[in-house]
């Protein structure tokens, strides 16, 4: 009965590279170095191209909003007492029972589970169905399942939950004081300590900016690029590596393919799906190319260092050479070199860029 959201963000195919700046793929083949560049891509302007500039502004508020994250960061969770309405943000204990025409279905019933109450973890309406009530008490909660429901069996029907409400606590937040910030952070003052949240956010916001910049200039090499053809086995290999990572998928899930592909394109439609695979492999290979073919006029490399430090920023995500191999077809150390090459172009493109003011 819990909400389930899947194949969504940076966990859906190949989303997890694609969350790195490119979508690597093949294997020991997916290799341009044999391939003459100009039998396959006519590259256009990447030097000079104008980009807007950017201005950056931190506030007062988004400062308040990280003391407020770090404070609750530092939240004790105390004991409520059989005396206190509960409310939202508490986290209440409980045993669950669902029924719908009064019969139990399966997955509606649990015991001891911990819900944080407005986390929109479960149904809509069950939630708030607990708010207001206190420690010990039973409690009938009404609830409407969409019509969308994974739960063939309990889609679009109105159920009854029968809750017991074990035990709750409340989260208490520290007081947001001179002796918080010297026990909390490296800073003395609690004005030093704000002043460091307000570079950090500073730095963010231009590393975005600069993101920006970067993505709007690499879609117009791309759009001043044009591609003569395309490599027919790297193609091929590309598409085998999304349909066994499409099965990978549905076995996880416990899904069948067309629902994956509906999840993914909104459609199963053979054709459709097959369309949408070759434009999508074509876009990734073209960029794939691109970053080859400027990283070698322009005599762009990483080093041994910049090497370790991707690998390890990958790993540190939970993805190893299994996982890598998975999704992409490449070993680590191929995708590493990838996504270093990508960033080496990107960088360079903006450094030789006219930044309007």
């Amino acid at each position: 009965m819990k909400r389930r959201t899947i194949l969504t963000g940076c966990t859906m195919l190949l989303g997890i590279f694609l969350c790195l700046g490119l979508a690597a793929c093949g294997g020991e083949k997916m290799q341009y170095d044999g391939l003459d560049m100009d039998d396959y891509i006519t590259v256009g302007e990447y030097k000079g191209l104008e980009v807007d500039g950017y201005k950056i502004k931190v506030s007062e508020q988004e400062i308040q909003e990280k003391v407020e994250a770090a404070l609750k960061e530092k939240q004790e969770n105390k004991k409520i007492g059989k005396d206190t309405k509960l409310k939202k943000g508490d986290t209440a204990n409980i045993d669950y029972t669902g029924k719908v025409d009064g019969k139990e279905f399966d997955g509606g019933a649990s015991q001891g589970f911990d819900l944080e109450l407005g986390s929109g973890q479960f149904i809509e309406g069950f939630e708030d169905g607990l708010i207001g009530h206190k420690v010990g008490e039973s409690v009938e909660v009404k609830v409407h399942f969409p019509d969308d429901y994974q739960g063939e069996k309990v889609a679009g029907k109105d159920a009854v939950f029968t809750v017991k409400i074990n035990s709750a606590t409340r989260p208490k937040v520290p007081e947001y004081t001179v002796d918080f910030v010297k026990e909390n952070t490296d800073y003395e003052t609690k004005e030093e300590y704000e002043e460091s949240i307000r570079k950090e956010l500073y730095s963010e916001k231009e590393k975005q900016a600069k993101t920006e910049q970067k993505n709007a200039l690499w879609s117009e090499v791309l759009e001043n690029t044009e591609m003569k053809k395309y490599p027919e086995e790297e193609l091929a290999t590309y598409q085998e590596v999304f349909n066994a990572q499409v099965d990978s998928m549905a076995k996880q899930y416990g899904m069948d393919r067309s629902q994956i592909l509906n999840q993914m394109y909104g459609t199963d439609d053979a054709s459709q799906v097959k369309s949408i695979i070759e434009d999508s492999t074509k876009t990734l290979i073209k960029q794939e190319m691109l970053t080859e073919y400027i990283a070698d006029k322009e005599d762009l490399s990483y080093t041994d260092e910049e090497k370790q430090a991707k690998l390890d920023e990958i790993e540190k995500q939970g993805y190893d050479e299994e996982t890598v191999k998975s999704y992409t077809g490449r070993t680590l150390e191929q995708y590493a070199h990838i996504t270093l090459l990508y960033e080496k172009v990107q960088d360079f493109i903006l450094d030789n860029a006219k930044v309007k003011k």
